[in-house]
């Protein structure tokens, strides 16, 4: 996991989150059928990993570092509304845990830009 969401995590007073996300990761594998693999270096809010579904399906496992707002349900709702539309399509959620998976593991290239900012391109 990156240094960043670790460092948040302790920030945001959730030290024990850190703490039990491998007896998570693991309850979401077999709760949800999956294998998690590498963790995306890039992430910054969340615990970000690929996933492959028991049928081989590609997808990517979220879980939010905890905080006194919920961006993880609120992310998890948007999702659910758009249904694939211009976003990622929302395969499972968990509330209870704030964990999601989503369709695709592609990861998008970083294009820099003339002027330092950086956005994400295909």
């Amino acid at each position: 996991m990156p240094e960043v969401v670790r460092n948040k995590a302790v920030a945001v007073g959730a030290a024990a989150w850190l703490d039990s996300l491998p007896s998570l990761v693991a309850a979401l594998e077999e709760d949800w059928s999956c294998a998690v693999g590498a963790t995306f270096g890039d992430a910054t809010e969340a615990f970000v990993a690929a996933a492959e579904l028991s049928d081989g399906t590609r997808a990517v496992l979220k879980i939010p570092v905890p905080r006194s707002f919920d961006a993880g349900w609120q992310e998890i709702t948007v999702l659910r509304l758009a249904n694939g539309a211009g976003c990622a399509r929302l395969l499972r959620s968990d509330d209870a845990r704030g964990a999601f998976r989503r369709a695709g593991a592609r990861r998008r290239a970083r294009v820099e830009h003339p002027d330092g900012y950086q956005r994400r391109g295909r």
